[in-house]
């Protein structure tokens, strides 16, 4: 069965043949077997059920005789078609034809055209006998399957066939009743009132144009309308004759017909591929538009099989088409190739062309094929390769094991480093294609849960994995990472593994992670001892700064009393190297920190120079201050840790000048920085100088010039090393100019940042505190108060029991020698505060708080930390099992004043307040 629409859809010439010459159809004649397959509007023009093929001896000649397929012509035949022996009118048409082969059999293509024509003068006699016309006509009329009409000169229907009553929805009186602009498309009208003038005034016989019917539904039907108009003896019109072909269908198929070709060449275009074709009979080639514009040729280039094999110019792309053509025409054999040519235009290009044959009686008649621009596509599939190929090389020649794997986790790709790390004994070669778990049969489901996760598409790695390749008699530590890689078309091809063998790092890491620990133990150790050391000199030293203090108290006006001033002396130099080792200690370990708040950098100096200038009296020499009235009053810093700078530096300058003076100097200096003030201090000697080859290592810990000024001066040699670190906190760097014999100058440069508080106000405020302060004194003074003092060393226990009684003198103490005693007065007595002791035996101070701040009354009574250790974290550890405040050892009695006030005044508002 032939369906004659996909018959001709793929031969573009076919589908041009049919749209010129097919106004009513056309029909496939397979000579083979003498079947006609008529085309959809055939069907409709001859009134034939759907798809209904008929024999060949259907088609008659004007003559009645039967159609030869040996008739056909480039010009037409007027002939009919019948299928009725007994109607001898059948259905008139205007044959046209044109010869097809297709897989080597012999079809017709006959395009139905209209049967008037100017030649009708020449038609047999037996069609111009009036008789037989007017059966001819009176049969076609009423029983024609194309609409029929006859109106006068004044456009009247006269009469009308059933066929175009049907179309149109009206019987035959009320289609007669209606006019011609009733029954046409407004768009149409026009076009046919301007032929029927020319068709009156005789300028043309007949007209045909295409038109629009409206039918009694409103709906609008495509026609052919064909109007002639007959004439009297003296040519005046009588009557019009209207022939109409319903062409809806046709219409749509032809518009259907017209996209699938203008498809097709959009197709073609696009995708730049063209055809070709060689008759063999006649010798004849036809290129189509886009093969012509691939070879670039104009468009009148008449191709042959020379002139199109002399596109290839290298050797093997003209062997290999030559030697495919050859086989084509000789023994039929397809070829699909892809060759490299060159254009009319000299441009080189890659194009795919395939071919294929056509026989006829076992012998090819005809070859065609297509030829299709692969260019663009070759560059990339070259541009690919080569970058597979490098891709390819890097991972065989990455210096880190890499491997490649597809979706079965069979070997892609590897590197040599892979084989060497894992001590495979195989060869690359080898590897390429087997299954990774065949190659590690030892890897566990863990392993392949990670291969799984890879595939889906998912990245995983790990710094640190231990496993033991087989064949090894030890663990391997490795590095690794796996990640998907994609094929072209997107999905995911297998997984990359990049693997890196860190066992002699990893065994590297674990020998220093374990020195680190030996030195943290060590550094540990050194904290505790330090720790120690500190509570055990300063607990003594609290015995005697505070005796000394309470002795030169009771001396005033006795010789006795420089005594006490020279014990006390002693102890503070004692502890300001106690207090310089601990530093040290702190700066080796990074600890050091500062607390900045808004202070008076002058009062600062001032106070520094007033504790430095006894020595300096001492030694006979003078200081002198030098401040720059420019740098504000207040600015935020670390008031102690400045202090400890200052004096540091001042008590060297005394310790190393026999003669002369000492100078401190504040300058300001520029500053691009709105918020802060830059302010170089200075201490200037004039004593023995350094030498240039010894002033870098006296920054040095435990470092001094040389061993004679150690001998001769004495002193740790930290406290440089120890300014040198507490002003890089500081953001500023200890410098130094200096010559033998002309003395030394110290100096530095800090970024002090300017306070958000007005110091005037805070000023303001202090004073109005200050005023406060002393009446609340007075009255806490007169107030009976109960002190509890936990204290296991009985020279402390009497130090401040002396000191309290002085400062507070009605004052109760009570007395614990350790924790476990404490809680045990304070249920009996609930003291106003405590002054706790941390390192005791039985219950230290630590815990004997925890116990009280467990009792009702013991939620809020201040507790006060009293402790000879300083080491970081000691005073957080105090505060956070509930302690107030914080006082170290040796106690000052200022120092020990201030904080009673301060909490007792506390005590004595909550207590009022409730």
């Amino acid at each position: 069965m032939i369906h004659p629409v996909q018959f001709i859809s793929h031969r573009p010439e076919l589908c041009e043949f049919v749209l010129q010459n097919g106004l009513f159809g056309y029909l496939v004649w397979d000579t083979n077997v003498g079947i006609v397959y008529p085309s959809p509007i055939a069907i409709r023009s001859m009134g034939l059920s759907h798809h209904q093929p008929f024999p060949a001896e259907c088609i008659l000649t004007h003559s009645g005789m039967r159609f030869q397929s040996e008739e056909t012509t480039s010009d037409f035949i007027l002939g009919r078609i019948c299928f009725d022996p007994s109607n001898s009118a059948g259905f008139p048409f205007r044959f046209h034809s044109k010869e097809v082969f297709e897989l080597g059999k012999r079809f017709i293509i006959l395009a139905l055209d209209a049967f008037l024509d100017e030649k009708e003068k020449n038609l047999p006699p037996i069609l111009q006998s009036a008789e037989i016309s007017r059966d001819l006509f009176t049969s076609s009329f009423q029983y024609s399957n194309i609409g029929m009409e006859i109106s006068n000169p004044h456009g009247e229907m006269i009469e009308v066939n059933p066929i175009l009553c049907e179309w149109l929805g009206y019987d035959s009186d009320e289609l007669k009743s209606k006019s011609l602009s009733d029954l046409t498309h407004p768009d149409d009208l026009p076009i046919e009132l301007s032929y029927l003038d020319k068709l009156n005034q005789g300028l043309i016989p007949s007209f045909q144009i295409k038109k629009r019917y409206i039918t009694k539904s409103k709906e609008s039907i495509w026609t052919i309308l064909n109007k002639s108009i007959i004439r009297d003896t003296l040519g005046n019109p009588l009557y019009y004759l209207s022939q109409i072909l319903n062409m809806t269908d046709s219409i749509q198929s032809e518009m259907e017909l017209r996209s699938i070709s203008r498809l097709l060449d959009q197709m073609a275009n696009l995708a730049k591929i063209g055809g070709w074709d060689l008759d063999l009979k006649t010798n004849q080639a036809n290129w189509t538009n886009v093969t012509k514009r691939i070879h670039e040729v104009e468009e009148d280039y008449i191709p042959n099989v020379e002139n199109g094999l002399s596109f290839y110019h290298s050797e093997e792309s003209r062997n290999k088409i030559t030697t495919a053509v050859e086989a084509l025409i000789s023994k039929g054999k397809v070829y699909d190739l892809e060759l490299e040519m060159v254009t009319a235009k000299g441009n080189q290009t890659w194009i795919r062309t395939n071919g294929r044959a056509e026989w006829e009686n076992g012998k090819v008649v005809k070859i065609y094929g297509i030829i299709q621009d692969i260019n663009e596509r070759k560059k990339w599939e070259m541009a690919l390769a080569s970058q597979t190929s490098i891709l390819w090389s890097f991972v065989e020649h990455a210096p880190a094991a890499v491997a490649m794997l597809d979706q079965e986790m069979r070997y892609v790709a590897l590197s040599q480093r892979w084989i060497d790390d894992y001590k495979i004994p195989l060869s690359k070669e080898e590897i390429i294609g087997k299954c990774h778990y065949e190659i590690f049969p030892n890897i566990g489901e863990a392993w392949k849960e990670i291969h799984a996760r890879g595939l889906l598409g998912e990245v995983l790695k790990r710094d640190e994995d231990i496993w033991r390749p087989p064949g090894w008699d030890k663990d391997q530590v490795i590095q690794w990472e796996i990640r998907p890689w994609t094929l072209l078309s997107g999905g995911i091809g297998g997984i990359l593994m990049f693997t890196r063998d860190i066992t002699e790092s990893y065994e590297t890491k674990l020998e220093l992670k374990k020195a680190k620990e030996l030195a943290e133990n060590a550094y540990n150790a050194k904290s505790e001892f330090l720790a120690n050391m500190s509570h055990e000199i300063r607990t003594p030293l609290n015995g005697i700064i505070g005796y000394s203090d309470l002795l030169a108290e009771t001396l005033v006006d006795t010789s006795f009393n420089e005594y006490a001033q020279i014990v006390k002396q002693s102890a503070h130099t004692l502890l300001s190297i106690v207090n310089d080792i601990l530093d040290f200690s702190k700066a080796e370990a990074g600890k050091l920190q500062l607390a900045e708040e808004p202070n008076d950098l002058k009062n600062l100096i001032l106070e520094a120079i007033k504790i430095m200038d006894i020595q300096a009296i001492v030694h006979g020499l003078d200081i002198r201050l030098h401040i720059d009235e420019s740098i504000p009053n207040a600015l935020m810093f670390d008031s102690n840790r400045l202090r400890q700078v200052m004096l540091n530096l001042i008590g060297n300058a005394i310790k190393f000048t026999e003669t002369g003076f000492i100078e401190c100097r504040l300058t300001r200096l520029e500053s691009a920085n709105k918020q802060e003030v830059k302010v170089r201090i200075s201490v200037k000697d004039t004593g023995i100088g350094i030498a240039k080859e010894n002033q870098n290592k006296i920054f040095d810990s435990f470092t001094q010039e040389d061993f004679s000024t150690t001998r001769k001066f004495g002193g740790t040699g930290l406290g440089l090393a120890i300014c040198r670190q507490l002003l890089q906190l500081m953001k500023s760097e200890l410098k130094l100019k200096s010559e033998v014999g002309q003395g030394s100058e110290f100096f530095f440069e800090i970024p002090f940042r300017i306070p958000e508080i007005d110091p005037n106000l805070l000023l303001e405020s202090t004073e109005a505190k200050f005023e406060t302060s002393k009446s609340m004194e007075t009255l806490i003074q007169d107030l009976p108060t109960k002190i509890l003092v936990v204290e296991d060393n009985a020279v402390n226990m009497g130090l401040m029991k002396n000191f309290i009684n002085r400062i507070l003198p009605k004052v109760i103490i009570l007395e614990a020698e350790n924790g476990e005693v404490a809680v045990q007065v304070f249920q009996k007595e609930f003291p106003n505060l405590i002054l706790m002791d941390i390192q005791m035996p039985v219950q230290n101070g630590y815990d004997a708080t925890l116990a009280i701040r467990k009792l009702n009354k013991g939620k809020n009574v201040p507790i006060i930390a009293v402790t000879a250790g300083i080491i970081d974290g000691e005073k957080e550890k105090c505060f956070g099992v509930g302690m107030n405040d914080y006082l170290s050892k040796p106690v000052q009695k200022d120092n020990l004043k201030q904080l009673l006030f301060k909490w007792l005044e506390f005590e004595y508002l909550s207590i009022k307040s409730k």
